[in-house]
């Protein structure tokens, strides 16, 4: 029965203080009671690590559907899932995006559960295949109020399928990416580490990514700095060298600009053993939405020689690989240094002074690389002198009977002599038309082919020389044509002329004129 007020006085003050305790424990009781209710109704309703939630916001996050094998929730020290044989897919077509991630552990803060903020989502063994470039369904990034604090992805591998369904495909496998501050209003800092296909060589780079542009995904900001290092050029075909290479890239993902520099001190041709220093600064775009690359401007220094060049790596919607159209420009660079990729003797059969400017189309393909380049150019060799001896010795020769001083040879100083003409090549072969070549007294007009694989000339045309024949021989053969000359039609007007012609291989010339 519940005591009167009178009874509660006659009990005294210590009574009074513990019916005060009862009412404070009724009402914690009841908080607590509230803050439980409301804690089970947040845990099935809005606890963020559940299988509903968790897929609904990676669907949301990629834009893709999403299913998992096995699911095991955490509460400490953190709460948080881990999900096993995770598979991501867009797309209905044959060739599907698929991505599939062995373990997916998602890691949260208490602070942040309100405010969906998530400390780290990792992601391993992940295996992602993507449709051949150009060919994939059209993707719109969603946005998401979920914050990740950081996503790691080490040992992530990423297969490009080829237009050509029974080649291999293009595999990327990304050693370490850590992306930092996942959000959909900001830009993403990251650090990534992967080893390229093609060349082989292993890139680092670190930088900043987003946020995406919703609606142009392409106009996505993109920068940062890389290098790349331990490149093998070999994998080209047709020519060797490690390369390595360091610069900074920033702009969007269909034109970013990248300036950097390159080196390569062993770089050579596969059918010579010549190893030349080829270095190079860059200014170049890059459209990562399908890998084509643009040179604005390419500065390469082959051993003392400059190189200009700009042009295009393009692929295309269907076929694999890339072709690459370049224009080279050169300005009194050394012809010695170019012929060193071509020749296998110990030095480059000519010395001189050369000028160049050409275009090359090099397609994609599996052929030896002299097979696949084809150029179209015009060039010039001033004061050039060959290196072979007896070969330097016959144009000395020929200059001074074409002056028609006969045989004499005591003229200490070797003649130099000009070379230009076009060229064009095309399967390994370099076809000239319109070759000149000038030695004081004597000039020449040649066409014909020169095979950059087996080495073999066929060069045809006519030779002009200031002085008459009879006064270009001496002995017996000088006293015949000086009785005959007035008969001779191609004596006439001034020299002589004569058909001349140059075969055999590059090793072993063969020179002949018929002088009538």
């Amino acid at each position: 029965m519940p005591a009167t007020l009178e009874e509660i006085k006659a009990a005294g003050p210590r009574s009074a203080k513990s019916a005060g305790r009862r009412k404070i424990w009724r009402l914690v009781a009841i908080c607590v009671g509230i803050v439980l209710v409301g804690a089970a109704v947040f845990f099935y309703r809005d606890w963020p690590f559940t299988p509903r939630n968790v897929v609904k916001e990676l669907e949301l996050a990629t834009s893709s559907k999403v299913q998992f094998a096995t699911f095991r929730r955490f509460f400490l020290p953190h709460p948080g899932c881990v999900l096993e044989s995770v598979t991501l897919t867009r797309g209905s077509y044959p060739g599907e995006q698929v991505m599939k991630v062995r373990q997916l552990t998602i890691k949260g803060k208490w602070t942040g559960l309100i405010q969906k903020h998530v400390a780290v989502i990792r992601a391993d063994g992940v295996e992602a295949v993507f449709p051949p470039i150009g060919t994939g369904p059209s993707w719109k990034p969603t946005e998401s109020d979920v914050v990740v604090d950081k996503l790691i992805a080490n040992g992530a591998t990423l297969l490009f399928l080829r237009h050509n369904p029974t080649e291999p495909p293009v595999r990327f496998l990304i050693q370490k990416f850590v992306g930092h501050h996942l959000a959909t209003h900001d830009p993403m800092p990251y650090e990534i580490s992967l080893l390229n296909p093609q060349p082989p060589g292993q890139i680092d780079a670190s930088g900043t990514f987003g946020p995406w542009n919703r609606e142009q995904v392409s106009q996505t900001p993109v920068s940062g700095n890389y290098s790349f290092h331990n490149a093998d050029l070999g994998s080209f075909g047709g020519i060797q060298g490690i390369l390595s290479s360091d610069g900074m890239f920033q702009g969007t993902l269909e034109s970013i600009e990248i300036k950097g520099k390159t080196a390569t001190p062993d770089f050579r041709t596969t059918d010579t053993p010549h190893k030349l220093d080829l270095k190079s600064e860059f200014h170049a775009e890059v459209d990562a939405t399908n890998g084509d690359v643009t040179l604005d401007q390419v500065r390469a220094v082959l051993v003392k020689t400059i190189i200009l060049s700009r042009g295009k790596v393009a692929s295309h919607r269907t076929e694999d690989g890339k072709a690459a159209d370049l224009e080279f420009d050169v300005r009194r660079g050394r012809i010695q240094d170019l012929l060193l990729m071509f020749v296998s003797d110990k030095q480059s059969p000519l010395n001189g002074e050369i000028s160049l400017r050409a275009q090359t189309h090099v397609p994609p393909g599996k052929a030896p690389f002299l097979k696949r380049i084809q150029l179209n150019g015009d060039f010039g060799i001033e004061s050039a002198k060959f290196t072979k001896t007896e070969t330097q010795a016959g144009v000395d020769k020929l200059s001074t009977a074409a002056q028609g001083q006969g045989d004499q040879t005591d003229n200490p100083d070797s003649v130099v002599s000009d070379v230009e003409g076009h060229v064009n090549v095309k399967d390994g072969v370099a076809t000239f038309t319109g070759l000149r070549f000038r030695v004081p007294g004597a000039r020449a007009r040649l066409d014909g082919t020169f095979d950059l694989i087996t080495q073999k000339v066929d060069l045809r045309g006519m030779l002009y020389m200031d002085a008459k024949l009879p006064e270009a021989t001496s002995g017996i053969k000088s006293f015949l044509l000086k009785a005959i000359d007035p008969f001779l039609k191609k004596n006439r007007r001034g020299g002589a002329k004569m058909p001349v012609s140059i075969t055999g291989t590059y090793q072993h010339p063969s020179y002949k004129a018929d002088p009538v």
